[in-house]
């Protein structure tokens, strides 16, 4: 978690003045840790001996959990902490073995070696934040996606943001004949042109998933073989207090997108849904329950042959608003680190998973399948912060300010566990899952509700009590 060359390189250090020497104990005996011992005494720092479980060499002054003890026997000043293929448990216990005025410093799992004093929070990368949450990133096989994807015209929307820029570029890498990039906001895909100015095959194309017009134009323009359906209102508490507006762009925006493809011939379609789908507190994750329960009704509601499937997410560490942002900010300001309640817990994946997995499903989504990725056991976002504050800042500390309306405790990737079912992939699942409802209830109530959103004469009050008359009885 930060920012180095390899090892043997020269590096650009911090003067030190007239300190002399810093004392290191580095944590680890392999490759990585003898690596980085030679480029400090090069860089003119003294090591001080190892730490490791396994290694039984004269080197090793201790296990990782007597950190505390031999710092105080040795003197050292800072700690590397080189062990790249720990598992993240092992890190953050680790780090709460740490004793205070000591410094630390975690190498990357890239190998780069440590040039600065300490962790700065510009170091963090997703994948080392993984580190505090608890498992490694799950890394893709990718080949049985380029074989679909190849040689196809592509086309996602929502391609403005985090998720659906990443998906864009992580398409681009199979071989596509063109990838349509649909957003309505300008300046999110001006932003996303000037970072795909040199690659030929991208078309960007601003669009509104709520305009029928518009969306029908995009398909009859493009013909795209494949789509990829990301585009959506997602920040709880706004939703809560926008409800109709959440309701006419995930609802009436997702049935136009999943309308549109089939009258022009799309193959396949995947769309995007998150884990608050599951048992909806808040009207976000009512309204992208509703999106699931779309697939068939607007398949067989216009005959097509489309194959419509959903992908469940957990939280996307770095994606526009995510608590790591809120994170890294706080932290950039020297300020507490804010949670909404102590024992709150949430999956976490990286951009790059959510990318691949909503890619990988698509090579074996058959019409109605609910995937959703092995994300290990939920984390506690408290540990998460705190694991952070150690790492970055161990002056700060972390506030609890209470849930946010609509918030829940925990999120829960299905709605029963016996209904998640193993694919040839083993960090992906198939839900299946019971509807209460009828096959096109669901499309037809919605459109009867549209009616009124969509011409705005009904409150947010009122909708609220439409969803849970549908069946979103824990509504808030």
């Amino acid at each position: 978690m930060t920012t180095a060359n390899e090892p043997g390189q020269q590096r650009d250090r911090p003067a030190r003045g007239s300190r002399g020497p810093r004392r290191v104990l580095i944590a680890g005996h392999g490759t990585a840790g003898t690596s980085l011992a030679d480029d400090v005494r090069t860089a003119g720092d003294l090591v001080l001996g190892f730490l490791d479980d396994v290694s039984g060499s004269d080197e090793v002054l201790g296990r990782l959990d007597e950190v505390a003890e031999v710092c105080a026997r040795i003197d050292a000043q800072v700690v590397y902490f080189a062990i790249p293929s720990a598992e993240g448990d092992v890190v953050r216990d680790f780090v709460a073995h740490m004793p205070s005025g000591v410094e630390l410093a975690i190498i990357p799992r890239t190998y780069r070696v440590v040039s600065r004093e300490r962790v700065s929070v510009d170091d963090l990368t997703d994948v080392d934040v993984l580190d505090f949450v608890g498992r490694a990133p799950v890394k893709h096989d990718m080949m049985s996606a380029r074989s679909l994807i190849a040689g196809k015209r592509v086309l996602v929307t929502g391609a403005a943001g985090s998720i659906g820029s990443r998906l864009a570029t992580q398409i681009h890498l199979l071989d596509p004949q063109l990838v349509v990039c649909v957003d309505r906001s300008e300046s999110g895909i001006f932003h996303l042109g000037r970072s795909l100015q040199d690659i030929p095959n991208f078309v960007l194309e601003i669009g509104d998933i709520q305009s029928e017009p518009r969306i029908a134009q995009l398909m009859e323009r493009h013909r795209p073989d494949i789509v990829f359906h990301v585009a959506a209102y997602k920040h709880v508490p706004l939703m809560q207090d926008n409800a109709v507006e959440a309701f006419n762009n995930n609802v009436w925006g997702t049935m136009n997108v999943l309308t549109q493809a089939a009258r022009h011939g799309v193959g396949r379609v995947v769309y995007v849904s998150t884990d608050k789908a599951v048992n909806p507190t808040n009207v976000m994750g009512s309204t992208k329950r509703i999106g699931e329960l779309l697939l068939h009704d607007v398949g067989e509601a216009e005959g097509a042959s489309t194959v419509y499937s959903a992908v469940r997410f957990g939280n996307v560490l770095e994606s526009e608003g995510s608590v790591m942002q809120t994170f890294r900010k706080q932290l950039a300001a020297g300020k507490n680190l804010t949670v909404t309640d102590p024992g709150i817990t949430r999956y976490f994946m990286t951009i790059d998973e959510a990318a691949q997995l909503v890619i990988q499903t698509a090579t074996s989504g058959r019409h109605g399948d609910l995937f959703v990725l092995d994300m290990g056991e939920p984390i506690r976002v408290f540990d998460l912060a705190q694991g952070l504050i150690d790492a970055v800042n161990p002056s700060l500390s972390v506030d609890i300010v209470g849930l946010r309306p609509g918030e829940k405790m925990y999120e829960e990737l299905s709605y029963r566990a016996s209904a998640v079912d193993a694919t040839t992939h083993p960090k992906i699942f198939v839900v299946t899952e019971d509807d209460d409802h009828e096959r096109g209830d669901t499309l037809r109530w919605a459109k009867r509700l549209l009616e009124r959103t969509r011409t705005y004469s009904i409150t947010d009050d009122e909708l609220r009590d439409e969803l849970r008359a549908f069946g979103f009885t824990s509504l808030q």
